[in-house]
């Protein structure tokens, strides 16, 4: 399976998400992931925001994060599991929980490292699709700053 496609991963690094910026949604969170999943590529369509059981009232008053934290998750995933490709790694979804998670190091997964570049990558992608679910940008950026972590922009790999 791929770990873009791996549902309790995803789920996993979506809810601290939802849990920091959105605590009245945590209740709802498995019932708004089991939306997401059924159709997750009508996250982001034009227009799918007003007519989408994920997101109602006007949008501009009310987004739910779940959602958009689940499309966030899963294009990083997707980015770092095709950077972890290219260096002949494989990347599991117990390498990413750990890079994601701060989770103690597995035996059987070696470690992923990323650059400050890869990093800011991460950063961009979180946002763009933040902005793209409705999130205003304000608040995108600090969604992409709590993904990326304190300091994981600095010169040294993680």
């Amino acid at each position: 399976m791929r770990p873009e496609s791996d549902r309790s991963l995803l789920v996993d690094l979506a809810r601290p998400l939802v849990e920091q910026f959105s605590p009245a949604e945590t209740e709802l969170f498995p019932l708004l992931s089991e939306a997401h999943f059924a159709d997750p590529r009508a996250y982001g369509r034009s227009g799918s925001r007003r007519s989408d059981p994920l997101g109602f009232g006007l949008p501009e008053v009310l987004v739910l994060l779940t959602p958009v934290a689940l499309a966030a998750m899963t294009e990083v995933v997707r980015y770092v599991v095709e950077r972890g490709m290219r260096r002949g790694q494989q990347v599991t979804a117990v390498a990413l929980r750990r890079v994601f998670r701060d989770e103690p190091p597995a035996v059987d997964a070696p470690p992923i490292e990323l650059t400050s570049a890869e990093w800011a990558e991460v950063r961009r992608i979180v946002e763009r699709v933040a902005v793209r679910g409705g999130v205003e940008p304000a608040r995108a950026a600090l969604i992409a700053d709590a993904v990326v972590g304190q300091g994981r922009l600095a010169d040294e790999p993680r």
